[in-house]
C-alpha cells in the first residue's frame, strides 16, 4: 500500500512559498491560538514539523528551546533548510522521530508546549500517537492538537485519499486540479471567505494536495478528543471548531500539575 509523501509536498511548498512574510503569519497565528503574545523562556516540541515553519515561529516568539521532529526524513531536511534561510541563529533543532514510538518521544524529554497541529491523524494509529505525545507535556504545560473532524463524508474522503496514492503521477495531478475547484467552491460556500486567503502562513494549492493525498487519515469529534484527553489529566482551555465540516478542530489543552 502506498502512503502520501508529506516530505515532497512540504519541500515544494517551502521552495515556492515560504518566506519571511509567511513566517510572520505563522507567528501571529500561534499568538492568536494560544492567546498569548510571547513564548519567552518556554521549551517547545513540534511533532510532525513538516516544513519547520511553526517551530521557527515559536522561536521568533521568544521560546528558549525548540525541537521539531518528523518521521519523514525529507521534512527534517526541509525544516533545517528553512531555519538556515529564515532564522539561522534561532534556538531550534530538527530530527527524525516517530509519534508512535514511546522511546523516540521519551528521549526528547518534556516541554512546556507540545504542538501537534494536523499530524497525529496521519500516523495510522491516531489514539496511540496522541497518548504517547501527550506524555511529553510537562506538568502544567500546554498541548496543542488539531484533528480532523468526524463527518458523514469522512469515510468517503478516506477512500479518495487511498485511491489518490495508488495512482500514477499524471492521474494525481488531474485529481488535484479537479478537487482544487471543488474544494474552493465548497469552502467559499461554507465560510463566505476567499479560500485563497490562508491563515497560518499556509497555501491553498499545497493544502489541496495534502488534503486529497494525506493518507493514512483518521478523525474524531471534538467531544471524543475532549473525553480522551480528560482521561489523561488534561483540561480544555480552548476549542476552535473546524471552519468546514471535515476540517480540523483545534484544541488547546493544559496538563494537570
Amino acid at each position: 500500500m502506498r502512503i502520501f509523501d508529506f516530505g515532497a509536498n512540504w519541500q515544494s511548498f517551502s521552495e515556492q512559498r515560504v518566506d519571511a512574510g509567511r513566517l510572520d503569519t505563522a507567528a501571529q497565528s500561534l499568538k492568536s491560538l494560544l492567546r498569548r503574545e510571547t513564548l519567552a523562556g518556554c521549551s517547545v516540541l513540534d511533532v510532525g514539523c513538516g516544513s519547520g515553519l511553526f517551530a521557527i515561529a515559536a522561536a521568533r516568539l521568544g521560546a528558549a528551546r525548540v525541537v521539531g521532529v518528523d518521521v519523514n526524513p525529507r521534512c527534517v531536511e526541509v525544516s533545517r533548510q528553512n531555519r538556515a534561510r529564515l532564522a539561522p541563529d534561532a534556538p531550534v533543532s530538527f530530527g527524525e522521530a516517530s509519534a508512535l514510538s514511546a522511546s523516540d518521544m521519551a528521549a526528547l524529554g518534556t516541554f512546556d508546549l507540545v504542538y501537534a497541529w494536523g499530524s497525529l491523524h496521519h500516523t495510522g494509529a491516531m489514539w496511540q500517537a496522541i497518548r504517547i505525545v501527550a506524555r511529553q507535556v510537562a506538568p502544567g504545560g500546554t498541548l496543542v492538537l488539531a484533528i480532523y473532524n468526524r463527518h458523514i463524508t469522512s469515510r468517503a474522503w478516506r477512500a479518495i485519499k487511498w485511491f489518490y496514492n495508488q495512482m500514477p503521477a499524471p492521474v494525481k495531478q488531474l485529481m488535484a486540479i479537479v478537487f482544487a475547484g471543488i474544494i474552493y467552491l465548497a469552502k467559499l460556500a461554507v465560510t463566505r471567505r476567499n479560500p485563497l486567503e490562508k491563515e497560518r502562513g499556509m497555501d491553498f494549492w499545497y493544502d489541496v494536495i495534502d488534503w486529497i493525498g494525506g493518507y493514512p487519515y483518521e478523525y474524531a469529534t471534538a467531544a471524543e478528543i475532549t473525553e480522551f484527553m480528560a482521561g489523561m489529566g488534561f483540561s480544555v482551555r480552548r476549542v476552535v471548531p473546524a471552519q468546514v465540516p471535515t476540517g480540523c478542530n483545534e484544541f488547546v489543552l493544559e496538563r494537570a500539575r
